[in-house]
C-alpha cells in the first residue's frame, strides 16, 4: 500500500511538471511538427554517435573501479550491462534503476554484491562531482548567469565532502559501526563489506584519479549530447550555456521526487 502510495505521488509530481512546462507561454503544440520536420539529420547522427561514445567511455570507467575491488570481467559484458542499466535508469526513481541492475548483474557472476555496490556509487558520485565542476565553473567564468557564484562553489565543496566523508576510514568507520548496531544483522554485514570497498578505493588514489579523468570525458560528452540535439532543432544557444544548465537539470532529476527524473 505505501509502495503504491509513493509511486502515485511521484507519478503526479512528473505529471504536474510536464503540465506545468507544456502550459507556458512559450510552448506552441502546433509548432512541433515544423520544427521536427526541418530537423538537421546529421546534427542528430552527431548527437547520437556522441552518446553511444560516452556509454562506452562509461563503461570504460566503470571497468576501472571494479578494478579497484578486484573484480574483472570481459570488457564485452560490461559494456552490455552498462547499456542494459542506462534503459533501466529511464524508468526507476532517481535513475539509480539501472544501477541497481548493474550490481545484481556483477554480483550474480563474480558473488561479489560489496564491491559491485562501492564501484557503482563512485562511478555515480564521481559523475556528480565532475558535473558540479562544469556547473560551478561556468558560472564563475561566465558572470551574466543568474545564479551566485558563492552558491555554485558551496554546492562544490559540499559534495567533494560528502565524497571525502565516503573514503574517509574513520568516519566511515563510525557509519559501519552504527549500523551494525541499528540495523539488522544481514543488513550491517552489507555496509561493512561496502565500506570496506570504499577503504580500498582510497587506498588506490592513481586509478581513483583515472576514473575521474575519464568521468570528466563522460559528462564533456553527454552534455554534448544535449547540444547537438538543440542544433538540430534549431536551437543556437552556445555551448558554454548547457555546460551550466544540463549539469543542473542533472542533478536536480537525481532527486527521487519523480518518475525516473521525468519533469
Amino acid at each position: 500500500m505505501r509502495k503504491g502510495l509513493k509511486l502515485g505521488i511521484k507519478l503526479g509530481v512528473s505529471a504536474g511538471l510536464v503540465i506545468w512546462a507544456f502550459s507556458g507561454e512559450n510552448f506552441r503544440p502546433e509548432r512541433l511538427g515544423p520544427i521536427l520536420a526541418s530537423s538537421r539529420p546529421s546534427a542528430l547522427v552527431l548527437a547520437l554517435l556522441t552518446f553511444v561514445v560516452s556509454n562506452v567511455l562509461g563503461a570504460v570507467q566503470w571497468r576501472v573501479l571494479l578494478g579497484m575491488q578486484g573484480i574483472v570481467l570481459p570488457f564485452g559484458d560490461l559494456l552490455s550491462l552498462y547499456f542494459t542499466g542506462i534503459f533501466f535508469n529511464n524508468f526507476f526513481v532517481g535513475g539509480v534503476g539501472g544501477d541497481a541492475v548493474r550490481i545484481y548483474e556483477v554480483r550474480r557472476e563474480t558473488g561479489r554484491g560489496g564491491g559491485a555496490f562501492a564501484a557503482t556509487l563512485l562511478d555515480r558520485l564521481l559523475g556528480f562531482f565532475s558535473l558540479s565542476i562544469f556547473a560551478c565553473g561556468t558560472m564563475l567564468v561566465i558572470p551574466s548567469l543568474p545564479f551566485s557564484r558563492l552558491t555554485g562553489a558551496a554546492f562544490v565543496a559540499l559534495l567533494a565532502s560528502g565524497l571525502a566523508v565516503l573514503l574517509s576510514r574513520r568516519i566511515s568507520g563510525l557509519l559501519e559501526r552504527l549500523s551494525l548496531r541499528l540495523l539488522p544483522e544481514g543488513m550491517g554485514r552489507k555496509v561493512s563489506k561496502v565500506r570496506e570497498g570504499l577503504v580500498r578505493a582510497r587506498l588506490d588514489l592513481g586509478r581513483l584519479a583515472l576514473a575521474w579523468a575519464i568521468s570528466l570525458g563522460v559528462q564533456s560528452l553527454r552534455v554534448s549530447v544535449h547540444y547537438w540535439t538543440g542544433r538540430a532543432l534549431g536551437v543556437h544557444a552556445p555551448l558554454w550555456s548547457f555546460f551550466a544548465f544540463v549539469p543542473l537539470i542533472a542533478l536536480a532529476a537525481a532527486v527521487p521526487i519523480s518518475f525516473g527524473g521525468i519533469g
